[in-house]
C-alpha cells in the first residue's frame, strides 16, 4: 500500500509513520509533506497513492485547501 502522509509537527509524523509500518511493514510512505502548498504541488502529478493521512492545520492553512486546489484521488483519514 503507497501511503503520503501530510503533518507538519516532525514528531507526529515520525509517530505516525511508526505506528503504520508496526501495523504492516509492507505498507511503502512514499511521500511526507508539510504545507497545503506542497502537497498541491504534490497531488498535480501523484503517481498511484492508495491512502492519504492528513493533519488538518497546517501551517500555511487547513488541509481542506488542497480540495480546493488539486484533485486527491485516494481515500483520505
Amino acid at each position: 500500500m503507497r501511503v503520503v502522509i501530510i503533518e507538519d509537527e516532525i514528531p507526529a509524523a515520525n509517530r505516525l509513520s511508526k505506528l503504520l509500518l508496526a501495523y504492516n511493514d509492507e505498507m511503502d510512505i512514499v511521500r511526507r509533506l508539510d504545507s497545503v502548498e506542497s502537497s498541491v504541488r504534490y497531488f498535480q502529478d501523484a503517481p498511484g497513492i492508495d491512502l492519504v493521512f492528513m493533519d488538518i492545520q497546517l501551517a500555511d492553512g487547513l488541509s481542506f485547501d488542497i480540495f480546493s486546489q488539486t484533485s486527491v484521488k485516494a481515500p483520505v483519514i
